[in-house]
């Protein structure tokens, strides 16, 4: 029986992990070299679908990530493939876990003890690894992330009865908190969008949205950008064990579960007011200005410089820091937490006390392919959109960015 820890794939990109074999719960840590590209793609993956995943930043071509293995995952092998979306070749190899807290019907392992005075624990098995890595061919070419990281995203372009163009349809990505980022998308037909993201890392909060030029908003869902590269079958996993050494991994795999477990909820990026490097031309802090219970008041009886009108029979608002509505200038972008606001009216209902900041920013700005005179954007004290639901059909998710 052949003795082997991890076989590397033969193609010109090169993937290592750190351990030669893993508990359930574990984390794995994944170095990755290719000759040319800025982000890399990791999947665990058995015959039934991806176990887990990372997306990696590269530098000068090689980087590396951590995977989080689920503590629920089943004793056996998975394949680690690895990859760039411009990267034919796939960078592959046999990866062993084990469960010693939980027994799965999907189990294929074999143990065997070893004894203490015994060498570390390996896995074997007694075939070829080689056959059950996946041809280079398999892997569709994508998309180059040569700027930035590239987000894809599904819209349901159907609303009630009437179909609607991609050039129709406005999809953006903002991240949830006290700054402004804020993306449109490119539809690269009627219901697939693409977001060219930079300046983003690290687990953020988004939201996506897609909104017609009549003001319908669509149901959107982002699409992994994972290929989940499945082996069609996967070798008989024998582990050699030695006891006091899966053991005190074990409980340092428990110890390292529950501090996750004890992990505060992602935390907003810090107060910036600056938008591509300006400062908004008024900001208001509603600190000062407690006796307003609602937007609409505060728009009224304070913020003087913002008007609403109908446009396309959509409810609109305008920055004129002139304080003279232009009737042929865009709308302003508004937001709040960096969501874009699509329901006006909803906006000027919010409890003016959960708002902090008020920044108002002059002139023309473009986000992507449209045109706002102006943006109005509301900042909550917590930052993270405190009671007040994301719009209608949007997506909410925590999304891991590549450093």
């Amino acid at each position: 029986m052949a003795v082997w820890g991890l076989a590397l794939s033969t193609f010109a990109a090169r993937v290592e992990t750190d351990r030669t074999w893993y508990l359930a719960g574990e984390v794995m840590r994944v170095s990755f070299e290719t000759d040319r590209a800025l982000v890399a793609y990791a999947e665990l993956c058995d015959t039934q679908g991806m176990a887990a995943g990372v997306v990696m930043s590269l530098h000068e071509g090689k980087g590396s990530g951590t995977i989080e293995l689920p503590a629920e995952l089943h004793s056996g092998y998975y394949v680690l493939s690895v990859y760039t979306r411009d990267n034919a070749n796939v960078a592959q190899q046999l990866v062993a876990v084990v469960n010693p807290l939980r027994k799965s019907v999907d189990d294929d392992v074999e143990w065997v003890k070893l004894a203490d005075s015994e060498s570390e624990s390996f896995a074997t098995t007694d075939v070829s690894p080689n056959t059950f890595l996946l041809p280079p061919s398999s892997k569709p070419v994508d998309v180059c992330e040569t700027e930035g990281h590239v987000i894809r995203a599904r819209i349901k372009n159907v609303y009630d009865g009437r179909t609607f163009k991609g050039s129709e349809i406005t999809p953006s990505l903002s991240i949830i908190g006290k700054q402004i980022h804020y993306f449109e998308g490119k539809m690269e037909n009627d219901s697939m969008a693409v977001f060219n993201t930079y300046g983003i890392h690290g687990k953020q909060p988004l939201v996506l949205s897609a909104v017609t030029s009549t003001g319908v908003s669509l149901p959107i869902e982002m699409k992994s950008p994972f290929v989940v590269l499945l082996p069609k079958a996967l070798p008989h996993l024998v582990f050699h064990y030695k006891r006091s050494e899966v053991e005190a991994r074990s409980l340092e795999m428990q110890r390292h579960q529950k501090a996750i477990k004890e992990q505060p909820a992602v935390v907003p990026l810090d107060y910036d007011d600056t938008v591509y490097g300006t400062k908004p031309d008024l900001s208001y802090n509603l600190d000062e200005y407690r006796q307003f219970l609602t937007i609409r008041e505060v728009l009224v009886e304070y913020v003087i410089c913002v008007s609403k009108r109908k446009v396309n029979d959509v409810q609109k608002l305008f920055v004129s820091l002139d304080q003279i509505p232009n009737v042929n200038s865009w709308p302003s972008l508004v937001l709040i937490d960096g969501m874009p606001v699509i329901d006006v009216e909803r906006l000027l209902s919010y409890d003016a006390r959960r708002i902090h900041h008020i920044n108002i920013y002059g002139g023309q700005y473009t986000f992507g392919h449209g045109v706002y005179n102006g943006i109005l954007s509301f900042i909550t004290r917590s930052g993270q959109l405190t009671n007040y639901p994301t719009e209608r059909n949007t997506q909410y998710l925590v999304y891991d960015f590549p450093e």
